[in-house]
């Protein structure tokens, strides 16, 4: 039994969300790139295990992009969006051959430069488009009738701008990055998309290397919509206006991948009654498994005890100051004591890329095997390890 508090990755769950994306690709767009969004978890044994078996490193900065140097990923099988390139590791990037999304107008002008600057040195880029998903599919935008604040805007004339300007640098438009967050995952957001690009390309005579749709898919063992619905349905609306043989389709999942296939194990620490409720404190927190306190559907979760007692009402608790870092209220339960364990599940979304060092530092993260076998594949941080991360002078005395 391993030691707690950790986060576990089960590496034959993992394995197997990864090969249903293949599978579904396989099936309708053999021509396409897998890739995985790194600020979902940036986990090096996480992103190196989905290396081993292909898949292509999707990141957003240029932090993002080392680390994706930095753990053997080859500057071809890179994929760099995101707002905030900066310019020397943007030029890099193109020269190197990666696949490059621009969103944000420097990087425009950046492009253009480095494409006067080499002429003959055939760059190519994407743009991120700016949509109205509320418009094409009511109710289902993350920032309601606000919109998007990513990309080059469709109506407004911003992204035939940015097109243009690409040109007047010799840099050709190789690809269109569909992108947009949704409350519901729904296939619907998915063919929105397909066809706004299918419109762009055939109103504006376009021919692309790739068309990116994009993350923010629903990943699930047993419900829908599948990862073969939503391939499905993108190759539906584009293939009347590409050829799937030549233009590659990119899919960047992230939470769809990971999220199921990690758990965090912890135990329980502390118990008292105040009024007629149980207190049980444990040694984790929302600051591990809801970093952003946003969670409002309950934790799955399953219980270790011995006890054969139950509880009316018994509120899980974590370990901070914070008097709403409340788990779950477990109503008719059996009685939690010191020492009791709890595995809470699909909690692989996020949770490590927002660790927090509030209180305590980040926990350690095992992997279980086929056959239940554990390796730790991260320390939990100490002292030490914060000290050397952080550069820091001591005051003079």
């Amino acid at each position: 039994m391993i030691p707690t508090p950790a986060f576990v990755v089960d590496e034959p769950l993992l394995t197997l969300f990864a090969g249903r994306f293949e599978a579904a690709l396989e099936r309708h767009w053999p021509n396409s790139i897998l890739s995985y969004s790194f600020k979902t978890n940036a986990l090096p044994w996480l992103i190196s295990h989905l290396r081993n078996r292909g898949v292509w490193a999707e990141v957003v900065s240029d932090h993002e992009y080392e680390l994706a140097l930095a753990l053997g990923y080859p500057p071809e099988r890179i994929v760099y969006n995101g707002p905030v390139k900066g310019r020397e590791r943007l030029r890099a990037a193109l020269a190197a051959g990666s696949m490059v999304n621009l969103d944000a107008k420097r990087e425009v002008e950046w492009a253009a430069e480095l494409g006067r600057e080499q002429p003959d040195a055939g760059l190519a880029v994407g743009l991120r488009v700016n949509w109205d998903l509320e418009a094409r599919v009511p109710g289902e935008s993350a920032t309601g009738a606000a919109g998007s604040r990513f990309g080059f805007n469709v109506e407004n004339g911003e992204l035939d701008a940015a097109i243009a300007r690409l040109r007047t640098g010799g840099v050709r438009l190789a690809g269109l990055h569909m992108h947009r967050n949704s409350r519901s995952q729904s296939v619907d957001v998915y063919r929105a998309s397909a066809s706004l690009a299918a419109e762009l390309i055939v109103e504006r005579g376009l021919e692309l290397d790739w068309v990116d749709i994009g993350g923010g898919f629903f990943g699930s063992l047993d419900d829908s919509p599948t990862f073969d619905d939503y391939v499905g349905a993108i190759r539906e609306c584009l293939v009347g206006a590409v050829d799937p043989a030549r233009t590659r389709l990119i899919v960047e999942p992230g939470g769809s991948l990971t999220a199921v296939p990690i758990e965090f194990h912890a135990s329980v620490v502390d118990v008292k009654w105040v009024g007629d409720n149980r207190i049980v404190v444990t040694d984790t927190s929302r600051t591990d498994l809801d970093p952003l306190f946003r969670r409002r559907r309950p934790f799955a979760v399953d219980l270790t005890t011995a006890s054969s007692a139950t509880v009316p009402t018994q509120i899980v608790s974590g370990f901070t100051c914070m008097e709403d870092d409340r788990l779950l209220t477990l109503e008719d339960e059996r009685e939690l004591r010191v020492g009791d364990r709890l595995v809470f599940r699909n909690v692989g979304a996020y949770t490590m890329s927002y660790q927090s060092t509030f209180i305590e530092l980040p926990p350690a993260v095992y992997v279980r095997d086929a056959a239940g076998a554990y390796t730790r594949v991260r320390e939990r941080a100490s002292v030490s390890d914060y000290l050397r991360g952080n550069s820091w002078l001591s005051p003079e005395s």
